[in-house]
């Protein structure tokens, strides 16, 4: 029998979490596992509610409260270096409260993560289904991402990652960036399975083109140095461009990398291993629900 742990950041969405969980407890029922969850209440404004309700297979949920809204990114690092400190063997499955992270596919990767014993497994999306010009922006986000860091990050939170891999995973500040930038930055033995994304359960999504921007940047400076290795070579090629051909918009590109590279600075320096090593200071208290 192996243990799995449910970790699951919320903010304010209590309802969609209540329906999640039954539809977790519904498709790990084939399962002789133990399976645990872990909820991370991001200081939501509305006050905690899941409902006290009988599970078949979820052995046990536990709600760590945040004493201030960080983020999901944050508030997953703080889960994952919480579960680190409990010393305890687990695969841990790290998914969205609002039922967009589909729990259809929980057999799936389960049944992958035996198969796979030493494999990150991480769901990649195939289709989404927001709006048009947030699907292009996040296609832009990938391909940006892919130019400025030669890296390709298709998945988001939803994956499977064993407590045996969290030390190296935790030892640098990668994790207080993104999570998914920090799993290519430091692993390799990465197994994909693909899924297409669904709506949400209720309610309308946080995510607008201004957070979804601040979220690709926060991805691309976790490979800050490939960034600035990258920008260095661009700088110096417009700069013999612009020696042959004199035009004033290769100067403009320059400008441009130069302040790209400023913005990804000014965010890579939040990324600090010591804010996860003193994460305790960001949690309010822990309750025991079921």
């Amino acid at each position: 029998m192996e243990k799995f742990t449910f970790l699951i950041p919320v903010f304010n969405d209590w309802d969609n979490l209540n329906i999640l969980l039954k539809q977790i407890d519904k498709k790990i029922s084939p399962f002789n596992d133990r399976f645990d969850v872990i909820v991370l209440n991001d200081a939501s404004t509305i006050k905690q509610s899941i409902e006290k309700q009988k599970f078949n297979k979820i052995n046990l949920i536990k709600v760590l409260n945040l004493k201030k809204n960080l983020g999901s990114q944050r508030a997953l690092a703080i889960g994952l270096k919480y579960i680190s400190d409990l010393e305890e063997e687990t695969k841990i499955i790290l998914m969205d409260a609002d039922g967009e992270d589909d729990p259809n596919l929980l057999d799936k990767i389960i049944d992958h993560s035996k198969k796979f014993p030493n494999k990150i497994i991480a769901i990649n999306r195939t289709k989404r289904n927001e709006k048009i010009i947030f699907r292009f922006m996040y296609e832009i986000h990938y391909l940006l991402t892919l130019l400025v860091t030669g890296k390709k990050v298709r998945f988001g939170n939803y994956s499977l990652i064993n407590s045996d891999k969290l030390k190296n995973l935790l030892s640098n500040g990668d994790l207080w960036g993104a999570y998914s930038a920090a799993i290519v930055n430091n692993h390799t033995d990465i197994e994909p399975l693909f899924y297409e994304r669904k709506v949400r359960y209720t309610g309308k999504t946080k995510m607008n083109l201004f957070m979804l921007l601040f979220h690709s940047l926060r991805i691309i400076s976790v490979f800050n140095k490939r960034v600035y290795l990258a920008s260095i070579i661009y700088i110096l090629f417009f700069i013999l461009i612009y020696f042959i051909y004199n035009h004033i918009l290769f100067l403009l590109l320059i400008f441009f990398i130069i302040f790209f590279n400023t913005i990804i600075f000014t965010i890579s320096i939040n990324n600090k291993k010591e804010y996860l090593d003193d994460y305790f200071r960001f949690i309010k208290n822990v309750d025991s629900i079921y």
